[in-house]
């Protein structure tokens, strides 16, 4: 990968580990302009994916609206698994948000949403979801992004400019392991809270009921 200058490393990495841009590992493409006039051309009918459904390292597919698009244009939206997705912009918690695609099905993107495909095959777009979602990345789209009254953006010149740590393809492995474990975890105990306290709840009735009675 292309060296960075020393300037834009935000910190010391450790051995093993290279800064590089994002545009150095992924492949940027901009999304389907919606409202374009697209009259004589021949259509069809595609699903596509809006800010809406890219949430932080996971999508919300609960609502995939419909476009039309000129039929030649299909193969240039195609969002196929393993892309990278990360929002154009919208409030301070939306701008640079990134998740992977991880269907089979066709859908496109909009252009409020980027869609990354990684150059080369020794990268984890994982790992690339998880860097661009940590408090680094936030830091540097804050800083770098277009800023109005509680709305932010970034360009597609801003997101390419992003430094990303990228470490061994093997430590990158056993990072994202030990965070899927971590996650697991964090559910599990998410699932057993609730479960206490809906027994708190059905002991607190039984409790007013014999007062009651």
């Amino acid at each position: 990968m292309p060296p960075i200058s020393d300037e834009e490393k935000p910190f010391e990495l450790p051995e093993g580990w290279e800064w590089c841009l994002f545009e150095d590992v992924v492949d940027i493409q901009s999304g389907i302009t919606k409202g374009r006039n697209l009259a004589s051309r021949k259509l069809i009918t595609v699903p596509y994916l809006r800010v809406a459904n890219v949430q932080r390292g996971y999508l919300d597919l609960s609502e995939v609206k419909e476009i039309d698009i000129p039929e030649e244009e299909k193969d240039k939206y195609h969002v196929i698994k393993g892309d990278l997705l990360i929002t154009e912009g919208g409030d301070w918690d939306t701008v640079g948000r990134t998740t992977v695609w991880c269907h089979d099905w066709y859908i496109a993107n909009q252009n409020h949403v980027f869609k990354g495909r990684i150059i080369g095959q020794d990268i984890d777009p994982y790992w690339l979801e998880t860097y661009m979602n940590s408090p680094y990345s936030r830091d540097y789209f804050a800083s770098a992004s277009k800023q109005t009254t509680n709305l932010a953006s970034i360009n597609k010149t801003q997101l390419r400019g992003c430094p990303v740590a990228i470490p061994s393809s093997s430590e990158a492995e056993k990072i994202m392991l030990k965070l899927n474990n971590f996650n697991k975890l964090c559910e599990k105990l998410k699932l057993q809270i609730q479960s206490a306290q809906q027994t708190q709840l059905h002991l607190a009735d039984a409790l007013t009921d014999a007062a009651i009675n």
